[in-house]
């Protein structure tokens, strides 16, 4: 499976309706499910911020990332009228402008190349074996791109689609923003690199 509610069901069912289901009799089910993709939202939004709050390079705008944390986690509290009335995109327009600040300091520490231009489509492209440390893969589409024996220390894959892309043999222990569902959709094996907090799929332990 490659889909990740980045815990926002536990959260609606257990703080939002405090322990209901859309079983229950006074729960709109139409409502809980609104209210659920709001807090996924919010919740995927506060995973790449506390990732972000470990990257040693952002130490200067720590307490900033902690601001951002705290603010979102109150949010996702709220009763389900109030969390149905949240700006999304303002909430999301604010953390990417701080994440941006992030991966500005990792690509600098990761020492990529100055002035590379950005590029969105790589379907297919063939890297085998390339050095991209720090390189900017945010919002790209990888699928089915070659990356077996790559080095991609601080390489930024916010929200980058890896379907089918081939990870086997690569370094991705250092990358950035790399979530759970993404690995899953993606190829690997049992020596490639993944970040400490990433499980290695079963298929890539063959």
């Amino acid at each position: 499976m490659s889909y990740d509610c980045f815990g926002a069901g536990q959260k609606v069912t257990q703080t939002v309706y405090h322990g209901k289901s859309w079983q229950d009799k006074d729960v709109k089910p139409d409502e809980m499910y609104r209210v659920f993709l709001a807090v996924y939202q919010l919740h995927q939004m506060l995973w790449y911020l506390n990732e972000a709050a470990l990257l040693l390079p952002a130490a200067d705008i720590y307490e900033k990332i902690e601001s951002a944390i705290q603010d979102l986690d109150r949010q996702t509290r709220q009763t389900p009228e109030a969390l149905l009335k949240i700006d999304l995109e303002a909430c999301r327009e604010k953390t990417n402008q701080l994440l941006k600040k992030v991966w500005h300091r990792v690509q600098k520490t990761a020492k990529a190349p100055a002035g590379a231009k950005k590029s969105w489509d790589f379907i297919g492209r063939d890297f085998k074996k390339a050095v991209l440390d720090g390189q900017d893969f945010s919002m790209s589409l990888l699928i089915a791109a070659n990356l077996e024996g790559c080095s991609l220390r601080g390489a930024n894959f916010l929200g980058a689609d890896l379907r089918d892309a081939n990870f086997k043999n690569a370094d991705l222990q250092e990358s950035v923003f790399l979530t759970q569902a993404q690995v899953n959709t993606a190829k690997g094996n049992a020596y490639t690199k993944l970040l400490k907090f990433i499980t290695r799929p079963e298929i890539w332990k063959k």
